[in-house]
Formats: C-alpha cells, sequence, structure tokens
C-alpha cells in the first residue's frame, strides 16, 4: 500500500527477522568443498551488511527527528495538529487504500520465503582489489609469484 512512515518500520523489521533466518539457515548447512564454504562466508557477509545498513536506517526512523513518525502515529489517533476529526482522518485513509487497490488491481502478497531460500543457492560476486583483480598471489617458501591468466 502507501509507503507510510509505520510500514516501512514494519517492512524493515520483517526483512531483518528473515535475513537473520537465512544466516542460522545458511550456517547450519556444512558446506562441502572449500569453494563453497567461501561463497558460504561471503553470503552471509552480504547478509550481514545488509542487516546492518537496515538497522542503521530504522535508527534513523527512530530517533525521529523531523517529527514525521510521532506525526504519522498522531493522525492513526485521529489527534492532528490542525484538529481534524477522527472519521475524517479514517475517511481520508480508506479513500488513500481504496484509490491504490484502484491503480493496482494485480498488487498480491508474495510469499518472500521462496524468494530467500534461492538466495542460499546463488553464487555470490566476489570483488577483488590490488593484485587480486590480476591474477592469483601466492607465496611458497619465501618467494612470492603472480600467476596471471591469459584471457
Amino acid at each position: 500500500m502507501s509507503s507510510t512512515l509505520l510500514e516501512v518500520t514494519r517492512a524493515a523489521h520483517e526483512d531483518v527477522e528473515r535475513l537473520e533466518r537465512l544466516i542460522v539457515k545458511d550456517l547450519q548447512n556444512d558446506p562441502p568443498t572449500t569453494k563453497d564454504g567461501l561463497y558460504q562466508s561471503h553470503r552471509v557477509r552480504n547478509n550481514i551488511d545488509t542487516i546492518i545498513s537496515t538497522t542503521e536506517k530504522l535508527v534513523e526512523i527512530y530517533e525521529d527527528k523531523d517529527n514525521a513518525r510521532k506525526d504519522e502515529i498522531a493522525a492513526l489517533g485521529g489527534q492532528t495538529a490542525t484538529g481534524v476529526n477522527v472519521f475524517s482522518a479514517f475517511y481520508d485513509r480508506l479513500k488513500e487504500i481504496r484509490e491504490y487497490h484502484r491503480k493496482h488491481p494485480a498488487a498480491r502478497v508474495v510469499d518472500a520465503n521462496e524468494e530467500y531460500e534461492d538466495l542460499l543457492k546463488e553464487e555470490p560476486v566476489i570483488e577483488f582489489s590490488g593484485e587480486a583483480i590480476q591474477g592469483v598471489h601466492g607465496e611458497s617458501s619465501g618467494v612470492s609469484y603472480l600467476l596471471l591468466s591469459e584471457d
């Protein structure tokens, strides 16, 4: 529906909880190969980074520097600064919801668990920097070497 601040907050909390469950599910599976273990580590790290950025947004919402959250909560109770009565606030909100559904008749709820299950199977994008971009840098008995691909 319309993206009210409270709805954005609820959705962010839901995303954090889903990602936490996904991390737990991912870590419960022992990867069969070292490569799969590396992919698992990167998936978990990417999920943790997403959780961190989402919770930072939530902290900003809860700090409520512009009083938008406070105003929205007051509006839900019918207590607006302009003195709008409860019934007119209710019917305005109902009209907004009806308009949304009239514009988006095919809007439906999607089971996000299926989407997150697919994330467990995908290979993460791993970005390299420095010498790793050019090839594989290794060290054997104190001698450094660099293996370059012929691509």
